[in-house]
C-alpha cells in the first residue's frame, strides 16, 4: 500500500496537479527581475588598462600579465639587462663578472650585502628570470642564484664583460675554477 501512494505522489508531481504543481512564471525569471531592479556597485579599476601590444588583434592573457608584472617590478631599468635579442654589449651574458647588492630583509635601513662572482648560468622566465653567479670564497666555490625582478635585489652592475667563452651554461667552471678565475679584475674585487 505504501509503494502506490508513493508512486501516486511522483505521478501528481510530474503531471503538475496537485500540490507538486509547478508555478506560471519560473523562479529564474523572477530572480533575474530582481536583479535587474537593483543598482550595481563598480569598483573602480586599480590598474591601467592592459599593456597589450598594438599589433596583437587577441593577445595572450597570461602574455599580458607577465609583461604588466615586469613593468611593475622593473624599477631601475634592469629588464634591459636580460632582453635576449639586445646586442651583447648591452646585456647580462654568461662569462661576465657580475656585483650583485641585495637587502637582508624588507625592512626600512636593512642591510646591504653585495655578491660579486662570475655569470655562468641565465634562466630567462619572464618575471621568474634568474642568474647564477660562481666565485672562490676562501678557497672554496661558492654559487648563489639571484632573481632579476626580486625586490630584495637592490642592484645588478656588470663589472666587466666575459671574453672568450662561447657557451650559454659554463658549468664546466665547476671542475676547472682556473680558467674563470684568471681574471685580475675579479682577483681585485674577492679580496
Amino acid at each position: 500500500m505504501f509503494a502506490r501512494q508513493v508512486s501516486s505522489i511522483a505521478a501528481r508531481a510530474f503531471s503538475g496537479t496537485g500540490a507538486f504543481a509547478r508555478p506560471l512564471v519560473s523562479r529564474s525569471f523572477s530572480a533575474a527581475g530582481v536583479l535587474f531592479q537593483t543598482p550595481y556597485i563598480v569598483p573602480q579599476p586599480q590598474f591601467d588598462q592592459p599593456l597589450a601590444l598594438k599589433i596583437e588583434k587577441r593577445p595572450n592573457v597570461m602574455k599580458v600579465v607577465e609583461r604588466e608584472a615586469i613593468s611593475r617590478a622593473d624599477i631601475d631599468g634592469r629588464s634591459s639587462l636580460f632582453i635576449r635579442r639586445a646586442a651583447p654589449r648591452d646585456r647580462l651574458c654568461a662569462g661576465d663578472v657580475v656585483t650583485v647588492e641585495t637587502k637582508n630583509s624588507m625592512a626600512e635601513g636593512a642591510a646591504v650585502s653585495s655578491f660579486t662572482g662570475v655569470c655562468i648560468a641565465i634562466y630567462r622566465r619572464g618575471i621568474d628570470t634568474s642568474f647564477i653567479l660562481r666565485n672562490l670564497v676562501q678557497r672554496v666555490g661558492v654559487e648563489m642564484r639571484f632573481m632579476a625582478y626580486s625586490p630584495l635585489v637592490k642592484r645588478i652592475e656588470i663589472v666587466h664583460k666575459g671574453v672568450g667563452y662561447r657557451r650559454a651554461k659554463l658549468f664546466y667552471l665547476r671542475e676547472n675554477p682556473g680558467k674563470a678565475f684568471q681574471l685580475k679584475l675579479l682577483k681585485k674585487t674577492g679580496k
